[in-house]
């Protein structure tokens, strides 16, 4: 399942009268007047909630306590490491991967028109690769989620990327639904057929909306006949970009209670055999399509097309359709960075074997400093992305909430392995584009895992609000109500959007200084005004309590002692800009206020450098607990090239640059929407591959 154009689920918050559970960014929104943007984000703010709840974290995520404290020892960001060390040691996958590799050498891996192979399924079936984390009851290998990245990374290193996606979307959406949520019944009915090697997709994009669930538009009603439902999904309704999704598979799919309903169920059926026409007179359809797209060609992506399709009672799972995505795409993403970091090995291994055996201008390929750079960059990004998978995958499993670091290791690895695609183009030159160069196939799938599961830069918005919510719960929603005040008349409803003020300047103190000192006044009477003082004091006396430690040289610190000398700079670099990034997201808020709603550029530029200042102290701790000085040279240059990624991303120094930034971004999104853009008015747009301007109607009774 993905969605190139899926819908941001982090700069949209809850509805004019908020409760008082509902989260802080959810109030920001319905203060600023989104109304639908903050009902939608309070419902998914709910579902997350509920998701963790069920999963058991007790202890606040690592990334929120790297930027507000109290810091994570060494131990703790050593422990993915150490884990998948010692799970590899156990050599539970080997089997696995022995059996797919063996499939590829005979030749029999893909058909003929680049398809995964039944031979290549059957094989791996019976190795219990595809029950890779299904218990042993239901007949599976009853494995841990480490030791199932170890093996998909193999299987992404030696040319087996597409088998890899096809069982990571099998296990970690479409069996784990079932493991959290599904009755015994359930489990014992589709548990031993996903363990025996039968395909299970999980149905959420749909032609017209993306992985925002709480929008989707296919439904069920209630059929009196036989006490289940039926299921409508047709025209844009129909489930599109299905990973895994073919005739008579297994699938999770996600709908609507009713054409209107509010609740989002999780129904698991089993496809037909077969399209189902009308001419069948059965008195439903189904039909199993082809996406068309251009990624994941050697697995099954389908569109499937429901109307007034027979589900039964006992396929229903008894949750929300909403939490069960959020509890299964936790381990969805570290999967991917698992693959990722298989995928960036083979880039690798193929151009440094280029670069060994081809004479270039002045001698061997290898022996030039570009090349070696562009090498460098494929090993960093593999180490970059397997460290954040393990680290992701402990955490988790020590019951640490992975709010902030689930999505950053996701949105990491897809881009490093997007850059090493494109440093091993820099190697290969032309070869990389031979059709038959595993590395010319990968091509499509670099592009898409930035798409997979939505877009990286909404997601790292995502991560920046996880990250921040705590503090801004704590410290900032006293100023919502406050600002929200002066929106309204006397009667309590809300002003015209044009009356609004969002952002209190110097030049709205001239425009309206009546609401804005109303505004000042209020603010000065709210004891969370005061708390919010009392915080930049205190933590102002700590930073300058703190001075003195700045000017002692990194290896006369305890915590730095434990990493070797080549690493340490970069360790405490990271530390320190993250806990520097406290003052970033204050400032931000304080200069932009409620406009920070519909602001997405410095969140998202605040959620990169987040990004990359974690990755640098993953990949310092990552190579430090493994001995391995290869592996520890690959990340110094790692951590150099991200530091100087880093220092040339400002923040507070670039806050009116990023606000004249935002004015002509907005003024060309303006032009285009408006059909003013003289650049593309004469360009006739190419159909869409699936058309969803005409809504699907509901079908008559």
């Amino acid at each position: 399942m993905f969605a190139p154009n899926s819908q941001p689920v982090t700069t949209q918050l809850p509805s004019p009268s908020p409760s008082a559970n509902e989260s802080t960014a959810a109030k920001a929104l319905a203060a600023a007047g989104d109304a639908e943007s903050a009902r939608d984000v309070g419902a998914l703010d709910d579902a997350a909630k509920n998701a963790a709840t069920r999963l058991g974290a007790k202890k606040k995520g690592l990334v929120e306590r790297l930027v507000y404290g109290p810091l994570p020892d060494a131990g703790e960001l050593q422990s993915g490491a150490l884990g998948a060390h010692k799970a590899g040691k156990q050599k539970r996958g080997e089997p696995v991967v022995a059996a797919a590799l063996q499939s590829l050498a005979r030749g029999e891996a893909f058909t003929a028109d680049g398809k995964l192979s039944a031979a290549l399924r059957q094989a791996v079936a019976g190795a219990k690769g595809y029950g890779f984390t299904v218990p042993a009851e239901f007949g599976g290998l009853e494995g841990r989620y480490v030791e199932l990245a170890l093996a998909e990374e193999e299987m992404a290193a030696n040319g087996l990327g597409p088998l890899a996606v096809e069982i990571s979307g099998e296990l970690t959406i479409g069996a784990g639904s079932l493991l959290a949520y599904g009755t015994q019944q359930q489990q014992r009915t589709f548990l031993p057929l996903v363990a025996q090697g039968e395909l299970m997709a999980f149905g959420l994009t749909e032609v017209g909306i993306g992985v925002n669930a709480k929008k989707v538009r296919a439904y069920v009603e209630p059929d009196p006949a036989t006490g289940g439902f039926r299921l409508h999904a047709a025209g844009d309704r129909n489930k599109l970009w299905i990973t895994n999704a073919t005739h008579g598979a297994l699938v999770a799919v996600v709908a609507r209670i009713g054409i209107d309903g509010k609740q989002v169920g999780l129904f698991v059926t089993r496809l037909p055999e077969r399209d189902i026409g009308p001419e069948a007179g059965l008195g439903y359809e189904f039909s199993c399509k082809s996406s068309n797209t251009g990624a994941f060609t050697a697995n099954h992506n389908a569109r499937l097309h429901f109307h007034n399709y027979p589900l039964a009672a006992n396929e229903q799972i008894q949750a929300d359709g909403v939490e069960v995505l959020f509890y299964c795409l936790r381990m969805g993403r570290c999967m991917l960075a698992a693959m990722a970091a298989g995928y960036q090995r083979m880039f690798a291994a193929d151009a440094a074997a280029y670069a060994r055996g081809r004479d270039g201008v002045g001698g061997q390929v290898i022996k030039h400093e570009l090349p070696r750079q562009h090498l460098g960059r494929m090993l960093g990004g593999a180490l970059q992305s397997r460290a954040l998978s393990h680290l992701s995958l402990q955490q988790d499993a020590d019951g640490t909430d992975l709010a902030g670091l689930r999505d950053l290791t996701k949105s990491a690895a897809a881009t490093t392995a997007l850059e090493s695609q494109i440093a091993c183009e820099r190697v290969l030159g032309g070869r990389s584009f031979d059709k038959s160069s595993r590395v010319h196939e990968a091509r499509h799938n670099m592009h898409v895992f930035g798409v997979v599961e939505g877009e990286d830069d909404l997601i790292l918005m995502g991560m920046v609000k996880d990250v921040t919510d705590a503090f801004t719960t704590r410290y900032m929603a006293g100023m919502l109500g406050v600002i929200q005040s002066i929106n309204e008349d006397a009667q309590g409803k809300p002003l015209p959007p044009d009356q609004r003020i969002l952002r209190i300047t110097p030049f709205t103190v001239l425009r309206d200084p009546v609401r804005v000192w109303q505004a000042t006044t209020r603010l000065l009477t709210k004891g969370a005004f005061w708390l919010l003082v009392a915080w930049i004091v205190w933590s102002l006396l700590l930073e300058v309590l703190m001075l003195p430690l700045a000017l002692l040289p990194t290896r006369w610190i305890p915590r730095y002692q434990l990493l070797p000398q080549g690493l340490r700079r970069y360790a405490r670099f990271a530390e320190t800009r993250l806990r520097w990034l406290r003052w970033g997201y204050l400032g931000i808020n304080l200069w932009f206020q409620l406009e920070l709603t519909r602001a997405q550029i410095p969140l998202q530029r605040l959620g990169k450098v987040i990004e990359q200042l974690v990755s640098m102290l993953a990949l310092c701790h990552h190579s430090t607990a493994l001995q391995d000085d290869s592996q520890r040279r690959i990340a110094a240059l790692q951590c150099e090239q991200i530091m100087t990624r880093v220092k040339g991303t400002r923040l507070l120094t670039g806050l009116v640059q990023m606000d004249r930034l935002r004015a002509l971004v907005g003024a060309v999104g303006d032009d285009i929407e408006k059909g003013q853009c003289t650049l593309i008015q004469n360009v006739a747009p190419q159909p869409f591959a699936h058309a969803f301007e005409a809504r699907a109607k509901k079908p008559k009774a």
